[in-house]
């Protein structure tokens, strides 16, 4: 895992508004009250959490930031949410403009003891989630509310923002073909007989998951929305958020030579409306297939594709 991807991406592009991945730890003690940390920098009372390095997965992040800011030791649970809409943009002190992806886990303690870094975090102190601390962001808020009400895994409605273009190609131009983590969305649409729908890509010539990277000002499920109107000509609907996806398993090289590593949150979703036409362009051919006999797939999406069929209920983390 190569440390400080933060410093180094900031070091090419600047301040710039850009989509980084967080990974945020709702940590309860035996009373199932939230442990709330002073952060140095807002001086906001917020959850423990932090940006994701190249090489972790989501799980991984939020263990490694509990650990550092708080000193406690702690196993993941279940994912809470994932919270990315343009509603949740931070504006950081020293002039940094971040639309977070930030993945919610709820945590288990198991050990360690209370030991602010006293760089990040000044105090920390549990508080009952009815009663949370003041100031908190609205953010940390609503990840709150939903560990509270121990709904399904939430994520924010379909915000779609097409771009003259896209936000990836001033990045690439700062950092080369350097890996980046890049954030995007796929779909598992189904019919009524269980077939999956699929897109012959033109890039790689195989076939996968309707998908796409994120754009500034949307959410992702406004990105699958928008990735699957455009490829396809359909109007989709999200309706559930299956779960959220990175680590080195989903680092990729495209046939241009430009790395990244992909945070994907996979939707389920229905049709409501539209005639299914790829777009000839990034979607050659479309077709629905069952899930025992798919063609050939890249690994990731083949991945994604068999944890949706596992877990109906959805809210899958890693």
């Amino acid at each position: 895992m190569t440390p400080n991807y933060i410093h180094w991406l900031r070091s090419h592009i600047g301040p710039r508004k850009t989509i980084l991945a967080y990974a945020t730890a709702l940590i309860r003690d035996a009373a199932g009250r939230l442990l709330f940390q002073r952060r140095t920098d807002f001086e906001w009372w917020g959850l423990p959490g932090g940006a994701l390095e190249l090489g972790e997965t989501f799980a991984e992040c939020a263990v490694r930031e509990a650990a550092e800011e708080t000193g406690w030791q702690v196993q993941p649970l279940r994912l809470v949410g994932l919270y990315a809409a343009p509603e949740w943009d931070v504006y950081y002190p020293n002039g940094d403009a971040v639309h977070q992806f930030t993945v919610a886990i709820e945590c288990h303690l198991v050990g360690g003891c209370s030991q602010p870094d006293g760089q990040e975090t000044t105090a920390s102190q549990f508080f009952a989630v009815n009663d949370l601390p003041d100031p908190c962001p609205p953010w940390y808020a609503a990840m709150a509310r939903d560990v509270r009400e121990n709904r399904a895994a939430h994520f924010d409605p379909p915000v779609s923002c097409p771009a003259a273009e896209s936000y990836l190609w001033p990045l690439r131009r700062a950092v080369g073909s350097s890996r980046l983590i890049m954030m995007g969305a796929a779909a598992v649409i189904q019919d009524a007989c269980g077939h999956v729908l699929l897109g012959l890509r033109s890039d790689s010539h195989e076939w996968g998951l309707p998908a796409g990277h994120m754009e500034l000002g949307e959410t992702p499920a406004g990105t699958v929305v928008r990735e699957v109107c455009e490829e396809l000509r359909l109007h989709i609907r999200p309706t559930q958020l299956v779960g959220v996806f990175t680590g080195p398993t989903f680092f990729h090289m495209y046939p241009d030579g430009n790395q990244v590593q992909i945070a994907s949150a996979l939707f389920r979703a229905e049709i409501e409306g539209g005639t299914l036409a790829p777009d000839g362009e990034e979607i050659l051919a479309a077709q629905w297939f069952d899930p025992a006999d798919l063609p050939p797939m890249p690994a990731r999406h083949r991945r994604l594709l068999r944890v949706a069929l596992a877990n109906p209920q959805g809210g899958q983390f890693e």
